[in-house]
């Protein structure tokens, strides 16, 4: 970017899953569209850790051959049953990738997904989350990886007696998880919308521990940007915390259309808007 040459620009390849799910290779595919576009990276997502070891490793030689820097990431929520299954495959599989280096986990899942009305985590769940986290986040250490969770659905900031958010969540994690930050989930995905003072506080303070961000706009009616444009949180504010704590990587997250084709003109409006701006 004209204004912040620093960053490493890249997608998110859970903006091409709907039309092109993830094998080896759709994999490659995703590599080239970065190299097509001029991208730095891709956050290849891979929802349950489908991809083999084996694969990973063709896919790894094959972005470093095209000059393309990958972070790998799996959708499982850190409460679900099969966490500790998808998250394993995940982490050796992300050991292979040049690029942040870290391997990636939603935060809410099924205890979300299964009930609607849900907009924080209960004291129980929280602890649970907490232990879970930081074990993974002691392994993927362990590992040469650093875990990073995202947020989404949960609220930025519970009551702290019988209401937890983001802020309570990362005020209990270890140094060894970081923050997978969303610039649009705080007012987009999040079932209590946050309010955009609040999200900037949060977005500073956990800005050092941040391991890369999905830059996402929330529309003024709160839903998931088509393309990039004007966000609640505007987007100077993250460029430069990421600029001066050293976090380099941003994956551009769009929300996926009706074709690959709209798809491809939704990435080419939100690229200009980018170089446009910034």
């Amino acid at each position: 970017l004209p204004h912040y040459p620093d960053l490493k620009i890249g997608i998110t390849t859970a903006n091409l899953l709907k039309f092109m799910p993830v094998s080896l290779a759709n994999a490659k595919k995703y590599v080239d569209f970065a190299v097509e576009h001029g991208l730095a990276w891709i956050e290849l997502r891979d929802p349950m850790a489908s991809l083999t070891l084996a694969e990973c490793k063709e896919v790894a030689a094959y972005a470093k051959g095209r000059g393309i820097e990958v972070g790998y990431a799996v959708n499982v929520g850190v409460l679900d049953p099969n966490y500790w299954e998808v998250f394993s495959r995940a982490a050796a599989n992300a050991v292979v990738f040049d690029g942040p280096r870290t391997i990636r986990t939603a935060g809410p899942g099924l205890e979300f997904a299964t009930n609607e009305k849900k907009t924080a985590w209960t004291l129980d769940e929280l602890a649970k989350i907490v232990e879970t986290a930081n074990r993974a986040g002691n392994y993927a250490k362990m590992l040469g990886l650093t875990y990073v969770i995202e947020n989404g659905l949960e609220i930025l900031k519970g009551d702290g007696v019988t209401s937890f958010g983001t802020t309570e969540l990362f005020a209990n994690l270890n140094a060894n998880v970081g923050f997978q930050l969303d610039t649009g989930n705080f007012f987009a995905v999040s079932r209590v919308p946050a309010k955009t003072d609040a999200a900037r506080a949060l977005v500073e303070k956990l800005a050092p521990r941040m391991g890369y961000m999905h830059l996402k706009t929330a529309t003024k009616d709160g839903k998931q940007g088509l393309a990039l444009g004007e966000n609640p949180l505007i987007f100077e504010v993250i460029f430069w915390q990421a600029v001066k704590h050293g976090k380099p990587y941003v994956a551009i997250e769009l929300f996926a259309p009706d074709t690959l084709e709209q798809s491809y003109d939704n990435h080419k409006k939100s690229f200009a808007y980018l170089l446009e701006y910034y």
